[in-house]
């Protein structure tokens, strides 16, 4: 295997601290001398490695004084850069709807075209050189600090970006989301109609962790105070496995004074594996319990019973996150930086 020339390591690692912002614009990176002496390589290397940035439209020179980092609206590009990245949660886009099938569909009338990739691609060097490949970023949130510390990297490098699912407290892009407040009282009222006289909250992440999560709980909280009961939330803890908090849950039914209880999961997939363990447990679901999820993948016809669940339009969605990223690309003014997608119900037989 033939080894990575010197001059390309010292490009590629000033490069890197120049899009993550350890130079910021208009400061001075080190000198041919400096770096010749930091990489013990000769001056002939460094310049190398200079002129490949300067190249590139990252820094330039001033004859006596050294070099520097350009201003990012004045780095050039040699020619119109137009994929679009849109980073989902999984490589297999398991029952996560029609994202990309929407952002292709407002993609049509444009030059863009789109390139995807999961989560685990923001681990790799890649990610570091978002500016010189893409024009544009749709984003998917799944972990906060991941999150964090890929939006910022965007925003060093002045890329456009709208995020989709979930917003990000202190991060001020635009976002697309459900109506999840409305979908978590569209599931209580239809557990509360349907005459259970309890109605629980159940998730795996905390509220602090998802604000999707967190304004389904909301929902969730006006339909039982509007209904005169008593509100409960049993989530995870974060030495908890999933199987530990369906023992929770379990535990709670045994001790459950109440004829029947009706459970709001926090999405589809908690909703499918507390039911097939409760069901594990002996518990007739349907009837003394009513079990609603949140998202209408695929499982939840397949399931036995089938699950109520609450329907996002993922295909709505995708296409309005890509018309906002347009608009931003476009230099046009995005008037709303929340945009809400309306929810259904789609009634089954675990309710």
């Amino acid at each position: 295997m033939s080894k990575q020339p010197l001059y390309k390591k010292i490009y590629q690692e000033l490069k890197k601290d120049i899009l993550t912002g350890v130079y910021l614009e208009e400061t001075q990176v080190p000198t041919e001398l400096e770096l010749s002496e930091k990489y013990d390589v000769s001056r002939i290397t460094s310049k190398r490695a200079l002129m490949e940035l300067e190249t590139e439209g990252l820094i330039y020179r001033v004859r006596g004084k050294g070099s520097f980092v350009k201003k990012r609206q004045e780095v050039a590009q040699q020619e119109k850069n137009n994929t679009l990245l849109f980073v989902m949660p999984f490589a297999q886009n398991e029952g996560l709807g029609n994202y990309a099938e929407g952002i292709l569909a407002s993609l049509n009338a444009s030059d863009y075209r789109l390139h995807m990739q999961s989560h685990d691609w923001l681990q790799t060097e890649d990610a570091l050189y978002l500016s010189s490949d893409y024009a544009g970023v749709i984003y998917y949130p799944i972990n906060m600090q991941e999150s964090i510390d890929f939006l910022y990297q965007c925003h060093m490098q002045n890329i456009p970006v709208v995020l989709l699912d979930k917003q990000i407290e202190k991060i001020h892009y635009p976002c697309v989301v459900a109506d999840n407040e409305s979908g978590g009282s569209l599931a209580s009222k239809e557990l509360i109609s349907k005459g259970y006289d309890e109605v629980i909250f159940v998730s795996g992440t905390g509220l602090t962790e998802s604000s999707s999560v967190r304004d389904r709980y909301m929902g969730y909280l006006s339909a039982v105070y509007e209904a005169s009961l008593i509100p409960q939330h049993i989530v995870k803890t974060p030495v908890q496995t999933m199987d530990q908090l369906f023992e929770s849950v379990y535990d709670v039914m045994c001790h459950n004074k109440k004829e029947s209880v009706g459970l709001v999961c926090e999405n589809d997939i908690v909703a499918i594996r507390l039911m097939t363990y409760l069901k594990q447990q002996g518990m007739d679901i349907g009837e003394k319990i009513g079990i609603i999820g949140f998202d209408n993948i695929q499982a939840t016809q397949l399931v036995d019973p089938p699950l109520t669940t609450i329907a996002q339009d993922f295909y709505r969605m995708g296409e309005v996150a890509g018309e906002v990223l347009l608009k931003q690309l476009n230099k046009e003014p995005v008037y709303s930086l929340v945009n809400v997608i309306p929810v259904s119900i789609i009634p089954r037989q675990s309710t």
